[in-house]
């Protein structure tokens, strides 16, 4: 668990699990290239990638992007909101990035089939809510459905305003709702990626295109478009699936871009 400020706000960094891929299987054109992104890898040559969820404290609600993926035997989510203060009654907002099945897992009880932040309302991407909804997608009906079932779900699209302080961005292409949170306090500014950029490997060449993405091309527009506004390094950046605990920043070295984790 990290945490850090971007003016009053808090942001909390939530890793529910870790998993790694292939590299082939991430990055299907990559061929004979992966040896070159050899540091980025496991001894067995795979992607490695955290999932994080992100508490954030701003405004005074209690705002959580992203459920994470239950499913994982050592998924932290719900122990390490209690550890960082938070009863599952505290949550006001639930935001989705997008509706993967590892970024909304923990929605429901699978118990009693309740919502799992009883109070909370749970905002979703319209445009991702059509897209799953059309194709019948299992997670999408044990996860999202019963949002609905239970009066506790609101679709979004464009820009919408959660806190003062936050903001829902479009970032289209990895799913066709994808969206990012923009955090703005006093003169401070942060970013919630969701999946934007996947790994070290897209952060240092964002045309590589991705086995996950909807479009590859809307996707690695929206990359080289997001990772140009991060490259300074002055925002602090919330990252689903980049390596450290969640937290960093992104940042230029001898002119390849990089992600730098918090410590």
């Amino acid at each position: 668990m990290q945490r850090a400020n971007v003016g009053s706000v808090e942001v909390v960094g939530l890793v529910d699990t870790r998993f790694a891929f292939p590299v082939g299987g991430v990055f299907p054109e990559i061929g004979k290239a992966a040896s070159q992104y050899r540091h980025f890898l496991t001894p067995d040559g795979d992607v490695p990638m955290i999932c994080a969820c992100f508490l954030l404290r701003a405004n005074g609600q209690t705002i959580l992007v992203d459920t994470g993926y239950a499913e994982a035997g050592d998924a932290r989510l719900l122990p390490d909101l209690e550890t960082a203060g938070v009863k599952l009654a505290d949550v006001d907002t639930v935001v989705f990035t997008h509706l993967h099945p590892d970024h909304t897992a923990w929605n429901i009880d699978r118990k009693t089939g309740d919502p799992t932040f009883p109070n909370a309302r749970y905002w979703a991407p319209q445009a991702d809510w059509d897209f799953f909804d059309a194709q019948g997608a299992d997670h999408f009906t044990r996860d999202m459905k019963p949002l609905q079932a239970a009066g506790q779900l609101d679709l979004f699209s464009g820009e919408k305003t959660v806190t003062p302080s936050l903001t829902t961005l479009p970032t289209p292409g990895h799913t066709p709702g994808h969206s990012s949170i923009a955090i703005v306090s006093g003169n401070d500014r942060g970013f919630i990626l969701g999946d934007v950029v996947l790994s070290a490997l897209d952060v240092q060449d964002p045309d590589l295109v991705n086995s996950f993405d909807t479009d590859s091309d809307q996707a690695r527009q929206t990359r080289l478009t997001i990772l140009k506004r991060l490259e300074s390094g002055q925002e602090l950046v919330g990252a689903a699936h980049l390596p450290g605990e969640g937290l960093g920043h992104f940042g230029l070295m001898e002119g390849r871009r990089v992600w730098r984790p918090l410590t």
